[in-house]
C-alpha cells in the first residue's frame, strides 16, 4: 500500500554507471515514476566508476569496451567462473565492497538519502559494504537493468533486489536471496509500448506491409551488426526493410552507410536516436546481442528478439534465459541470422507464438507498482533505527 503524502520519502540517491548505456537508462525510468510518485522528493544520482576518479571511469569504459570487442573470450571466462563457483563469488563481492564502499562513503557525505538504489552491480557493492561497515541508515535496492542475475549482483546487507525472472536466485550463489528478491518490471523509460505499428512507422517513413527488422547493439554499438546488417540486407526470398541503429558508434555508422549506399531502399540508417520507443514499435522483429536494457526495451514494446552473435557473459547468459521463455531467438552467426528472420518472416504463426510470450511476459508489469513495493518497505523500516551516513 502506499503511503500518506507526509510519510513518502524525501530524498533518494540513485547509484549507476556510464558502462553503456542501459545502466543510465534505467537509472532514468526509475527517475521518471519517483518524479511522478513522490513530487515533492529530492533525487540525486552518482557514478560508480567517477566516484573512484574520472580518470579510472574513462580506463573502465575503454578496458569494457575493449575486452568485449577484442578479447571475449577473456570476458566469459571471467564471467563463467563468477556464476557457477561460490568461493569465486564470495571473493569477487569482498573486493568490490572494499574497492568502492569507501569511496561511495566519501561521495555521500551530506546527502543523508531516505532510500538509495543501484543500477549498477559495483554500486551495488559499496552499498553493502556501507551498511556492514558505517551502518547506513536507507534503505538499499538493487534494481537490476538484465536477464540474468550474476553473483556480483547481490549481498546480503541489500534490503531488495529487483530481477526481470522469477528463478534469478538460482544464478545469484547468495544463501538467503529469496526474502530479498522480487520480481520487478523492466526499468525502462516512457514510451516503450506506447505506439501502434502503424503510428510509428509514419514517423520513419516506412512501408505499412514492409517487413521491418531492427537492428541494434546498445548506445555503443557492441556486436556484429555491420555483418548482420549486411546479410539482412542481402537475404533472398521475401525481402525486408532493415532499420539498423548505431548508437554513439560512429565507426560503425560509417559501415553501415556503406551498406546502404550499394543497396538502397532496403536499409534506414541512424546513429544514436531518442526515438528509440517509435522505432522499436515500427518493427516486427528487434536484432540486438542480447544483452542489457535494449532487450527490456523490444520485450516492454513487446516485440520478439533475436539475439544475434550474443555478447560474451552477460549476453550469453542473458540470451538463455530469454530462450527458454521463448521470449528471444538465437543466431550465432550470420546463416542462423538469416535462417531466423526467414522463419518469423514467413511463419505468421511462430512469429505471433514469440509476440504472445512477449506480452504474457510484460502484462501486469508497471514500474509504478515496483516502486509502490519499495515505498511499503521503507515505510516498515522506518522504525528499524540504523545509524546514518551522510
Amino acid at each position: 500500500m502506499m503511503g500518506r503524502e507526509d510519510e513518502r520519502p524525501r530524498k533518494v540517491l540513485i547509484i549507476s554507471a556510464e558502462m553503456g548505456e542501459g545502466h543510465n537508462a534505467a537509472a532514468a525510468a526509475l527517475t521518471e515514476v519517483i518524479r511522478d510518485r513522490w513530487p515533492d522528493c529530492e533525487l540525486l544520482q552518482l557514478d560508480t566508476m567517477e566516484v573512484r576518479g574520472h580518470r579510472f571511469a574513462r580506463l573502465a569504459r575503454w578496458s569494457y569496451s575493449f575486452q568485449l570487442n577484442v578479447w571475449p573470450w577473456s570476458y566469459e571466462v571471467s564471467y563463467s567462473a563468477l556464476s557457477r563457483s561460490q568461493r569465486v563469488a564470495d571473493v569477487s563481492r569482498s573486493l568490490a565492497e572494499a574497492f568502492f564502499g569507501p569511496r561511495l562513503e566519501r561521495a555521500m557525505r551530506g546527502k543523508s538519502p531516505d532510500i538509495v538504489i543501484s543500477t549498477y552491480p559495483f554500486g551495488s557493492a559499496a552499498l553493502s559494504w556501507l551498511r556492514k561497515k558505517r551502518h547506513l541508515d536507507a534503505l538499499t535496492v538493487t534494481y537490476i537493468p538484465a536477464f540474468h542475475v550474476h553473483p556480483l549482483w547481490v549481498y546480503d546487507s541489500i534490503d531488495m533486489h529487483f530481477a526481470m525472472y522469477d528463478t534469478a536466485a538460482e544464478h545469484a550463489l547468495l544463501r538467503g536471496l529469496d526474502h530479498s528478491l522480487r520480481v520487478g518490471a523492466p526499468p525502462v523509460r516512457r514510451g516503450f509500448g506506447d505506439f501502434s505499428r502503424e503510428e510509428a512507422r509514419r514517423v520513419f517513413g516506412l512501408a505499412q506491409d514492409d517487413f521491418v527488422v531492427l537492428v541494434t547493439g546498445g548506445a555503443w554499438g557492441l556486436g556484429a551488426v555491420a555483418s548482420g546488417v549486411e546479410a539482412l540486407v542481402d537475404m533472398d526470398g521475401p525481402p525486408v526493410h532493415v532499420m539498423a541503429v548505431c548508437g554513439k558508434n560512429s565507426q560503425l555508422e560509417a559501415q553501415v552507410r556503406a551498406i546502404e549506399e550499394k543497396r538502397p531502399g532496403r536499409l534506414s540508417v541512424f546513429g544514436y536516436i531518442t526515438q528509440m520507443p517509435e522505432a522499436m514499435a515500427a518493427a516486427d522483429v528487434v536484432v540486438t546481442n542480447g544483452a542489457g536494457v535494449t532487450v527490456l526495451e523490444a520485450l516492454r514494446t513487446p516485440r520478439p528478439v533475436v539475439a544475434f552473435a550474443p555478447l560474451a557473459g552477460h549476453g550469453i547468459a542473458s540470451t538463455m534465459e530469454m530462450v527458454r521463455r521463448h521470449l528471444a531467438v538465437e543466431a550465432d552467426d550470420v546463416a542462423q541470422l538469416v535462417a531466423q528472420v526467414k522463419r518469423l518472416r514467413t511463419d505468421s504463426q511462430w512469429l505471433r507464438t514469440m509476440e504472445k510470450a512477449g506480452e504474457e511476459w510484460v502484462r501486469g508489469r508497471d514500474l509504478r507498482l515496483s516502486l509502490g513495493e519499495i515505498e511499503d518497505e521503507w515505510a516498515a523500516s522506518r522504525t528499524g533505527g540504523r545509524g546514518r551516513v551522510g
